[in-house]
């Protein structure tokens, strides 16, 4: 009689979890589908169905909760953005760039200290080290200035372009690790830096290094000098004086890699993220170097810090670069910002949070990302069994 009763008893307790996590997973369902409606009525709310748009990633615990696409890649045909559609980075390259200079000092052939003028003795690069070039420390000139305004429009510029504006010797904006400035020309010597290393062209090692191995199948660099063929791609847009979209993929300085010119999708971003998360890119020790800052951003650029303007979630946090990443204490991420185009890259820390938007127009996206990241904080706090802190 006692045994019936223990298993009686114990058949209730079973019965009790299993509606107590049907009861769970019935409210996850729920909150889930109300974060989808509210991101579509953000979306939707800012970009038309015949516009370019945007596709969006929100990933917890290495999977894909929300993947869509709003708008389109395509004006003239018409073709939607989804989550395979490929999407140019802009500066959200960086980090890429960071991960092939990362691996050659796993092979023994790079370390970060040293002098870039190991590489090319030019004078321009007298005591840079290739740390420097990647925290934003080195005070080398800004080649976007120069080249708007003494470039031939009707040819490309690419990377040996700039390198040989380089052996001139412009003047640096500071003495080398002495400042803080936002730098493309760095990332773009290091792009130049991982060929000569390598003797490999840039885009192909980026290709078999680092996309391959993180599973980002359709991501490449793209050199506009050097056109490959972009499946499903997004054309980058902007409005004209008449407010009417032009492409404007052909921009002269669309040859230029290493600061920028990835494509990539939401698909490929997540296979990469989960890579991140696994350590399968670069050996342990050397995974430990990405996200750890080694520069901190000045509190005012000049007058204020931009990042903390346009993102209140990062207000009063002591913002600092790491390997092609902005960090603090919670979260790395990372903005872009080209003709016919803006993205923006976030992971948290402690929470396995990951939330990507990218755009193929020059369309403001402050209110997008904010309003994103707000509404998956609120579906994270009352959602059971997905932490919060």
């Amino acid at each position: 009689m006692k045994n019936h009763i223990l298993i009686i008893a114990f058949a209730f307790l079973l019965i009790s979890c299993k509606n107590s996590n049907d009861k769970k997973a019935e409210t996850n369902s729920t909150n889930l589908k109300e974060l989808e409606v509210k991101i579509d009525s953000l979306f939707n709310s800012n970009i038309g169905i015949n516009e370019p748009g945007a596709a969006i990633l929100i990933s917890y615990d290495q999977k894909m909760i929300i993947g869509k696409g709003y708008g389109l890649r395509d004006l003239e045909t018409k073709t939607p953005i989804t989550i395979k559609t490929n999407m140019r980075m802009a500066s959200v390259s960086k980090q890429f760039t960071a991960l092939c200079v990362l691996s050659l000092v796993d092979k023994g052939l790079l370390s970060l200290n040293d002098s870039i003028s190991k590489f090319w003795n030019y004078p321009v690069f007298a005591n840079i080290t290739i740390e420097q070039l990647i925290n934003h420390t080195s005070g080398i000139a800004d080649y976007e200035a120069y080249f708007d305004n003494n470039w031939d429009r009707n040819k490309i510029v690419e990377n040996k372009d700039i390198l040989e504006w380089l052996a001139t010797n412009p003047k640096p904006l500071f003495e080398s690790g002495k400042g803080w400035e936002y730098s493309n020309t760095a990332y773009l010597v290091l792009a130049l830096l991982v060929e000569k290393v390598s003797g490999e062209e840039f885009s192909n090692y980026a290709k078999k290094n680092i996309f391959d191995k993180a599973g980002m199948k359709e991501t490449n660099f793209y050199n506009l000098a050097n056109p490959i063929e972009i499946k499903e791609r997004a054309f980058c847009y902007e409005k004209d004086s008449l407010d009417n979209w032009k492409k404007v993929d052909g921009w002269y300085m669309n040859g230029i890699m290493g600061d920028g010119a990835v494509y990539t999708s939401v698909n490929d971003f997540l296979a990469y993220d989960n890579s991140l998360r696994n350590n399968n890119i670069l050996s342990q020790k050397t995974h430990g170097l990405i996200f750890k800052p080694n520069s901190t951003l000045p509190k005012k650029w000049p007058n204020s810090n931009p990042f903390e303007e346009r993102f209140p979630f990062l207000a009063n946090s002591e913002l600092k670069y790491a390997m092609g990443w902005f960090t603090n204490e919670d979260l790395a991420m990372h903005t872009g910002g080209w003709y016919g185009t803006r993205t923006v890259v976030l992971r948290e820390f402690e929470r396995p949070l990951t939330i990507t938007i990218f755009l193929n127009s020059d369309s403001s996206f402050n209110n997008l990302i904010n309003e994103t990241y707000s509404l998956v904080n609120n579906y994270l706090k009352t959602t059971a069994n997905i932490g919060y802190k």
